[in-house]
C-alpha cells in the first residue's frame, strides 16, 4: 500500500493491495476523515498511514466489511486426518516410549495385525461405533473376550494419541466388551495341589524342580523367576526386582512393581541346595540365563512325565507356567490370606486382577454348602435360640 496526496481534493488517502495467506489479493483504498471506517481520523499524512494500517489490521483479522460484505481472512489450511493405517506408523513409534520392550511389540503386533486390517482405509474421524463393534463381534468368534479387550484398549489408546497431539477430535467411542454369555473364556486355571506334587516329584533337575517351586509356592512369573539372581536370595526371602519378557529382554516386573516374597521351607531347601553357575539363579550349563522358549518346552516336557495334564482357559489354550502361578494365588485364598496380601504377594496393579486368580475348587463348593446347611446355625439350646431370634433377652 501507499499513502499520497490527491491531486484535484488535496487530500491525503492510502490505496493498495491486501495479501491473504491463502494467497488471495484483494485491492483497498480509503480516506482519513471521510464518512466511514476512518471518519475518526485527521486528513493528514500522519492520519492516512493509521487508516492503512487499519484497513491491515480489519482485513487480517476477518472484520473489514465493503458495502455491507465481509472481507475475511481465511483461516490456515486444515490439515487432512489421518486414515488409521497413515497414523499406525506414528503411533507405534512415539507412544509411551519408556513402556518395556515387551509391552511396545504387543502393541506393534496388535496394530498391524489386528487394527489395521479392519480399520486402515478409515480416517481417525470417520470410525463409528458400529465399526467397533463390528470389529469385536467377529474377534469374539475367534477369541477370549479378555483379547479382544486387549485389542480394543489399544485402538483406543492410538485414538486418544491422535486426540492429545491434534491429528484428529477427541473420540468417545467405547473400547470394550464385557465377553456376553461366555465371561470365563480365557480364565487361566489352577493347577490342582496334587498335580503340583506330582509335577515336582517328576523334576529330576533341580533347576527345573526350583523353576517349578519358585511358580507355585512363590508365585512367580515365568520372566520374575529366569530373571532371579542369587543376590535376590536372603533372609528367607526373595527379591523380585527384574523379569525377562518372551524375547529375552530384560527390564523391569510387570507393572513396574518390585516385591519381596517370603520363601516356603521347602524351596529355600532347594534353592540353598542348588549348584551355582553364575549371576542367574536358573542359569544354563554355560552360565547364561535360560531362555523363554527353552523353559516353555522344559515344562511341557515335565507335564506328559509327570501324567499331569495342562489346565485349559475357557477358549482351549495352555499356558502350563501361568496355570502353577494361578496354583499359588488360589493356594493362598483357599487358605483365609487376605487379599490384599495376596495382591502384594503376587505383584498385581489391580486388586481385580487378583480375583481373577482365585479358582473355586469344587472341594471349596461342598465345604461352603457343608457349613451354610449342613452345620448347625448355633451351639445355643433350642430355647435360647428362640428367643435369639425374636429379639429377646
Amino acid at each position: 500500500m501507499s499513502v499520497f496526496r490527491d491531486d484535484k481534493t488535496r487530500r491525503w488517502m492510502f490505496r493498495g493491495v491486501v495479501r491473504f495467506a491463502d494467497g488471495r489479493r484483494v485491492r483497498m483504498s480509503g480516506t482519513p476523515a471521510a464518512p466511514g471506517l476512518y471518519q475518526d481520523l485527521a486528513n493528514t499524512k500522519e492520519g492516512a498511514l493509521a487508516a492503512e494500517s487499519r484497513c491491515k489490521l480489519l482485513a487480517l483479522t476477518g472484520r473489514l466489511y465493503i458495502d455491507g460484505t465481509p472481507i475475511e481472512a481465511a483461516p490456515p489450511p486444515r490439515a487432512e486426518v489421518p486414515t488409521l493405517r497413515e497414523y499406525a506408523d506414528t503411533f507405534t513409534a512415539l507412544y509411551r516410549p519408556g513402556s518395556k520392550p515387551s509391552h511396545l511389540a504387543s502393541n506393534r503386533q496388535i496394530v498391524y495385525g489386528h487394527l489395521v486390517p479392519a480399520f486402515g482405509d478409515l480416517r481417525l474421524d470417520r470410525i463409528r461405533q458400529a465399526d467397533v463393534d463390528a470389529f469385536a463381534k467377529a474377534e469374539l468368534r475367534r477369541c477370549a473376550a479378555k483379547t479382544v479387550n486387549n485389542r480394543l484398549a489399544v485402538l483406543s489408546s492410538l485414538l486418544r494419541y491422535a486426540a492429545e497431539n491434534g491429528a484428529a477430535p477427541p473420540s468417545a467411542l467405547r473400547c470394550f466388551v464385557d465377553g456376553g454369555d461366555r465371561p470365563n473364556d480365557g480364565e487361566i486355571a489352577a493347577v490342582p495341589d496334587a498335580d503340583v506334587e506330582r509335577l515336582v516329584a517328576a523334576a529330576t533337575d533341580p533347576f527345573l524342580r526350583v523353576a517349578v517351586l519358585l511358580a507355585s509356592d512363590a508365585g512367580l512369573r515365568n520372566g520374575e523367576l529366569r530373571a532371579l539372581q542369587h543376590g535376590d536370595l536372603r533372609d528367607g526371602e526373595a527379591r523380585i526386582v527384574r523379569a525377562f519378557d518372551v524375547r529375552d529382554n530384560l527390564g523391569l516386573p510387570k507393572h513396574s512393581k518390585r516385591r519381596v516374597v517370603p520363601l516356603t521351607a521347602r524351596l529355600a531347601s532347594e534353592l540353598e541346595a542348588l549348584p551355582r553357575r553364575g549371576l542367574w539363579v536358573l542359569a544354563r550349563p554355560d552360565g547364561e540365563h535360560l531362555g523363554y522358549y527353552a523353559s516353555r518346552d522344559a515344562l511341557r516336557a515335565l507335564y506328559v512325565a509327570a501324567g499331569v495334564e495342562v489346565p485349559r482357559t475357557g477358549d482351549g489354550a495352555t499356558m502350563p507356567w501361568h496355570s502353577l502361578r494361578h496354583s499359588f494365588g488360589t493356594r493362598c485364598h483357599d487358605r483365609g490370606v487376605p487379599i490384599g496380601v495376596v495382591q502384594e504377594l503376587m505383584g498385581h496393579a489391580d486388586i481385580k486382577t487378583t480375583r481373577r486368580y482365585f479358582t473355586v475348587t469344587p472341594a471349596a463348593k461342598r465345604d461352603a454348602i457343608a457349613a451354610a446347611f449342613d452345620r448347625p446355625a448355633s451351639r445355643l439350646p433350642v430355647g435360647a435360640a428362640k428367643k435369639v431370634q425374636r429379639g429377646e433377652k
